[in-house]
Formats: structure tokens, C-alpha cells, sequence
């Protein structure tokens, strides 16, 4: 939890600048607002993230207005989700007891109301997200929050299904979002699934399951689309893996999903 007399030095900054002050000047308050998410922001990059999620969640309340306000909602669901990863997720995977951690962790944070309880463990409820997507969706933060939401499949189980409905979630955010910052992770993303389809149509264990022609689809779609990740302006981490998944399939030496 955030300092008592951070959290209170900040306020009263804010109080002197005159931002709790109805009818201030409308320059100053456009400082205000800069100042309380640029201090949100390095709590959440410094892994700070009570103290991001106390200052986000007091921007949104000051500034709702702001065209930083939708930024702050996602900044907010990228707070949550990284204390839910580091407080939770990491100690049971550690090898700590699920019930005693889920237990310790709600008792500090259960007050957010933003935690359900699911088969497969605490969970983040995405609401931030869900709340640009229906009341912003035009902001310019969108498509990351549209990304975020993705329900992603646990295990496909060697099946097509979760796959294509995957496929439909990320190609969808490419029709939406044409300009989106996140293109190229979700190139890269629909390669690798188009790859998995590709192997799974091509090699299941199942006769049923096999299929030539669209084993031939995938692969060329995933083909294309891992040159098409490889276009990145700068070397990321999706382009490099985009290059290593492109190689294995080219090579076809090497599975990533069904193996021999």
C-alpha cells in the first residue's frame, strides 16, 4: 500500500496548483492533470503497483475529462494485472498453497472489487478494459484494451476450435484497429496459431482430423503472415520470434505442437 505521506504530499500539491479548485484556469488544470499521471506512470513502471493503482485510481476520480482519462483505466488494468501476477500467481506457481495464497491476497486487495474467482484459479475481471471498450470506443487506447480482453484458450486439447476462435479475436482487432501499436505481436500471434492449425490438420493422430487441403491453407497463411511480422520497424522480440517460426516451417524439420 502507498505511503500515507506520499499519497498525502501529493494531494496537497494538487491543492496548491489549485486542481481541486472549481474554476481554475483551464492551463493549469491541463498541468494537474500531466502531473498526478506522469507520477501514476513511474509507480507503474518502477513495479510500484499499489502505488499505480492508488494514483490512477485517484486521476480518474480528478479527471474525468482529461484525454488521459481512458489511459488511466488502462493503465489501471495493467496495475491490477501485474499485482495479481507477482502477489499470486507467481507464489502458486513457486509451489505455495493456492487457498492459503488466493486467502492472504484477497484479505489486502479484495477491497478493488475487481477479482473473480474461477476453476483455474484468482482472476483479474478485465473491467477497466471492458469500461473503455463500451464507453470509449474510439479512444486512441482502444485496441489495447480490445487485445486484453482476448480470451485466450488454457489448452487446445489438439483441436482446431479454440484456435479459430482466437484467430477471430486477433484478426478482428487488425480489421478495427488498422494502425494499432500492437500489429505486429498480432501478426506474430496469428502465424503461430495458423502454424499450430497447419500441424494439427496435417499430422493429428486422429485420421478424422487430418485434412490436405487445409493443412495447405494454413501453412501458406502462416507462411505469409510470419513475413509479414518480420516487417517491424525495429527488432523486437515478435519479429525474432516471428523469424524463428517461419525457419521451422519452412524447414519443416521441426513440430511446435504436434510432435512425432
Amino acid at each position: 500500500m502507498m505511503q500515507t505521506h506520499k499519497l498525502i504530499s501529493i494531494i496537497l500539491l494538487l491543492l496548491v496548483t489549485g486542481c481541486m479548485l472549481a474554476g481554475g484556469p483551464k492551463q493549469k488544470k491541463k498541468k494537474d492533470d500531466q502531473l498526478l499521471f506522469s507520477e501514476a506512470q513511474k509507480a507503474l513502471d518502477a513495479k510500484e503497483y499499489i502505488d499505480a493503482i492508488e494514483l490512477f485510481q485517484l486521476f480518474a476520480e480528478k479527471f474525468p475529462k482529461s484525454d488521459r482519462y481512458t489511459w488511466a483505466l488502462q493503465r489501471l488494468g495493467e496495475s491490477f494485472e501485474w499485482l495479481l501476477e507477482i502477489e499470486y500467481k507467481k507464489r502458486v506457481e513457486n509451489g505455495n498453497q493456492e487457498n492459503e495464497v488466493k486467502k492472504e491476497f484477497l484479505s489486502k486487495h479484495g477491497h478493488y472489487g475487481c477479482w473473480e474467482e474461477t476453476s483455474d484459479g484468482l482472476k483479474y475481471n478485465l473491467m477497466h478494459y471492458k469500461i473503455i471498450l463500451d464507453k470509449f470506443p474510439d479512444s486512441e487506447i482502444a485496441d489495447e484494451a480490445a487485445y486484453r480482453i482476448i480470451p485466450w484458450e488454457k489448452d487446445y486439447k489438439g483441436q482446431p476450435e479454440g484456435l479459430l476462435r482466437e484467430l477471430n479475436h486477433l484478426e478482428q482487432i487488425l480489421e478495427h484497429y488498422p494502425s494499432t501499436s500492437l500489429r505486429y505481436e498480432t501478426l506474430y500471434r496469428m502465424a503461430r496459431r495458423c502454424h499450430i492449425l497447419y500441424e494439427i490438420y496435417a499430422f493429428s493422430s486422429s485420421a478424422s482430423m487430418r485434412d490436405r487441403d487445409k493443412a495447405e491453407q494454413y501453412h501458406n497463411k502462416a507462411l505469409y503472415l510470419y513475413k509479414l511480422a518480420l516487417n517491424s520497424p525495429r527488432h523486437t522480440k515478435y519479429s525474432q520470434k516471428a523469424w524463428k517460426g517461419l525457419t521451422l516451417l519452412e524447414e519443416g524439420e521441426k513440430r511446435i505442437y504436434i510432435l512425432e
